[in-house]
């Protein structure tokens, strides 16, 4: 009889421990889950265990640090985008002047020496303007500004376009670039003005580090696909190229700030576009594929 009651005792225990350990690893469970969520800041236990209480306890202790940690570096970015963007912003103004001043100086001086002066400066001030513009072209993609307006645009027209605004670059870095359609119509459901953007930056980049060699070429299947590629003298690295900041070689000075191609792939986005790129046989291939204008 004594037997029997120790056996049915250590049943009752047995049972007893295997619901509790049931009920911990219950609540364990859940507990990862409310950690899993980005919206649940802390975390809770269902029925009382010294414990389990502790470590949920510890736990949100942590949550409630990282969550202020998260807070106070959102707010450090937000103030740090609408600085650049002031600053850019006050800057543009007094540096187009400078530019035009310089460009009268350029017309009116007889001196050669001076001249080569101020031309030098005139190029600089040219590169800060253009550093000023991108910093506060990533200031308003970065803090979602702008609501693009999709409408019909001829992407064909805009390309064209923007490769005679960029006559003079071509022509001094010795490029002459081709483009086969440019006599067509190809329309695509784009923002007029963010398509523009992103062509004048993907020709900025072309220029900068082709070898010789740009070509245009347009193909439409689902989608509209846009491919500009330019012969290169190393491999990109084409999974790091439309990170903000990145350049293919950071020892060139006066190269830009690495801005421009991680500009596009953000307005590309805000147009419901995809844009890539690949090496090919000594070359760099962008393409940027948008969506078909359907009437």
């Amino acid at each position: 009889m004594t037997y029997i009651v120790i056996i049915l005792i250590l049943i009752i225990v047995v049972s007893f421990l295997c619901i509790k350990l049931c009920l911990v690893k219950r609540q364990l469970r859940k507990m990862v889950q409310q950690m899993q969520e980005q919206d649940e800041a802390t975390v809770s236990v269902e029925f009382v265990d010294k414990d389990l209480e502790t470590v949920a306890l510890q736990i949100n202790e942590k949550l409630e640090r990282l969550q202020k940690v998260k807070v106070d570096a959102a707010k450090n970015e937000q103030a740090m985008k609408t600085s650049i963007s002031m600053i850019s912003h006050d800057m543009r103004t007094p540096l187009t002047s400078v530019i035009g001043y310089l460009q009268l100086a350029e017309k009116s001086c007889a001196d050669e020496e001076t001249l080569q002066d101020i031309r030098v400066a005139l190029d600089r001030a040219k590169y800060a303007n253009k550093l000023v513009d991108d910093f506060f072209g990533l200031s308003v993609v970065d803090a979602n500004q702008y609501t693009p307006v999709m409408e019909k645009v001829n992407l064909c027209e805009v390309v064209c376009e923007e490769i005679l605004a960029n006559y003079l670059a071509f022509e001094k870095k010795g490029i002459t670039p081709t483009f086969e359609q440019a006599d067509d119509e190809i329309f695509v459901l784009a923002d007029g003005k963010l398509l523009v953007r992103v062509v004048q930056n993907l020709i900025s980049n072309g220029i900068k580090y082709s070898t010789g060699e740009m070509e245009f070429l347009i193909t439409v299947s689902d989608c509209v696909t846009l491919a500009i590629s330019n012969s290169v003298s190393e491999v990109i690295d084409t999974e790091k190229i439309f990170d903000k900041f990145y350049r293919a070689d950071a020892s060139q000075k006066g190269e830009g700030a690495g801005l421009g191609l991680y500009i596009c792939r953000k307005l590309v986005k805000e147009m419901n576009g995809t844009i890539g790129a690949r090496n090919a046989k000594g070359k760099l291939i962008i393409t940027v594929e948008m969506l078909t204008y359907e009437n």
